[in-house]
């Protein structure tokens, strides 16, 4: 049998020159559920994997993916792509994320995905210039953080929703939220305890101060 990719001889049940996987067996109904909950399953425990070692080993899938490997563990795009699923569930059950609200054209999941990406990569890109990231090798390490984050915190605002319904009191769990990203991106760079804590300190006034300064603007542009 030839592989339909790359016509090299299969003789097992995989193209050794491609990997495609082939099973010389018709489709009957019994082998084509096999292979839906297959899917269905594999990719859960996929999902929960990856979610397990980006929580355990906070600089493995950064690392990864800055020293050039691919496909064994998600891409940054597809954790921003699950991470953005989260937010649409969310928004179509409550009308905020951690108590914030975005009136915007463009869906509200988005900005609040974006906003934290550029920001955090901007502060990040700042303090961490003397171990010579380019700003996209910071771009990549707060998209998988950002991301990360905010699937960990979905039920939590979630709840927070439904059950307080006080935007002001959500809204201070965006601190919890912003500290264990920035906590998470120091962990892509080797620092001592001390050095490290200090980073984080001074990454949150950066963010924080940065925030400030917007929302001061805001205010100003609209009186």
């Amino acid at each position: 049998m030839k592989c339909s990719v790359c016509s090299s001889e299969i003789t097992e049940n995989y193209c050794s020159k491609c990997g495609q996987y082939y099973k010389d067996q018709r489709i009957n109904f019994i082998n084509f559920l096999g292979v839906l909950f297959d899917s269905i399953f594999s990719l859960e425990k996929s999902f929960f994997q990856n979610i397990k070692i980006g929580l355990s080993r906070p600089k493995t899938l950064t690392l990864n993916y800055w020293k050039g490997f691919r496909k064994f563990y998600y891409s940054p795009g597809k954790f921003f792509t699950i991470a953005s699923l989260f937010l649409v569930l969310h928004y179509s059950i409550a009308n905020d994320f951690l108590g914030i609200i975005i009136i915007s054209n463009v869906s509200s999941q988005f900005i609040v995905l974006l906003t934290n990406i550029v920001l955090l990569t901007f502060s990040s890109f700042l303090l961490y210039k003397q171990f010579k990231k380019n700003v996209f090798e910071h771009l990549v390490l707060n998209i998988y953080n950002v991301s990360l984050w905010i699937i960990v915190f979905f039920p939590i605002s979630l709840i927070l929703s439904l059950v307080i319904n006080n935007r002001k009191i959500e809204q201070y769990f965006y601190i919890p939220y912003h500290i264990m990203v920035i906590i998470w991106n120091s962990k892509a760079f080797e620092l001592t305890k001390l050095k490290r804590i200090l980073f984080v300190v001074i990454n949150l006034l950066i963010v924080y101060g940065t925030l400030f300064l917007a929302y001061t603007l805001f205010e100003t542009l609209n009186k």
